[in-house]
């Protein structure tokens, strides 16, 4: 009867933690359960957030692009 018991409880653990596990993490954002208004709405953030990031990136790579040639010694060539 214990064994049966303790069989019954791992393999209730095991079937709660896969299914646990294999849920999305981030309910509030899966496109799947939003209405197009929010689905739009929330695409448009992330192309806002993907430009703002672009921006960044470019002006981080040119600020030191002008730095690296600041270094070289162009007597040398």
């Amino acid at each position: 009867m214990k064994t049966a018991l303790l069989s019954f409880a791992t393999a209730l653990t095991l079937f709660v933690t896969t299914a646990a596990s294999a849920a999305p993490f981030d309910h509030d954002r899966d496109l799947r359960r939003m209405s197009p208004r929010e689905r739009a709405r929330y695409e448009q953030a992330q192309r806002e957030h993907d430009r703002q990031m672009a921006r960044e990136r470019a002006r981080w790579e040119a600020q030191h692009r002008r730095y690296r040639h600041d270094d070289r010694d162009y007597r040398r060539h």
